[in-house]
């Protein structure tokens, strides 16, 4: 897995926890902080057991899941942990703010493009043919 790298100004607020596609979309399924059965989150995520197993327990470690053995003991439920909620709600707006800034000098660069190359390969006006 390639190490989250920080770079200052744009990634505040994004967690290296919960950068893997899989572990953001489990902090979301548990956000509404009620307890949810593995089964259920299994067959939600369509994910294999070792799989889903591995992501709570980095979860877990991290502080952002709590776990236990539901009233018959061979079944455990998950929830997010207080921490947990914190930090996907911090997670969610420093991605946020990193899509609107992406966004933007996306936006900048294709405008910057269309003024030099024309808009989508159009000769721009003062390469335009003169009709006689």
């Amino acid at each position: 897995m390639t190490r989250f790298v920080f770079v200052k100004g744009f990634t505040e607020g994004i967690d290296p926890i919960l950068v893997p596609p899989v572990r953001l979309l489990i902090a979301v399924i548990l956000a509404d902080q009620r307890w949810h059965e593995y089964a259920a989150l299994r067959l939600r995520l369509t994910l294999e057991p070792a799989v889903l197993s591995k992501q709570l327990a980095n979860l877990r470690t991290a502080g952002y899941v709590d776990t236990r053995s539901a009233t018959d003991g061979r079944r455990s439920e998950w929830r997010i942990s207080d921490r947990g909620i914190d930090q996907l709600s911090t997670h969610l707006s420093g991605l946020h703010r990193l899509t609107v800034t992406a966004s933007k000098a996306l936006a900048d660069a294709r405008a910057s493009a269309g003024e030099s190359h024309g808009v989508r390969g159009a000769p721009r006006q003062d390469q335009a043919a003169e009709t006689p």
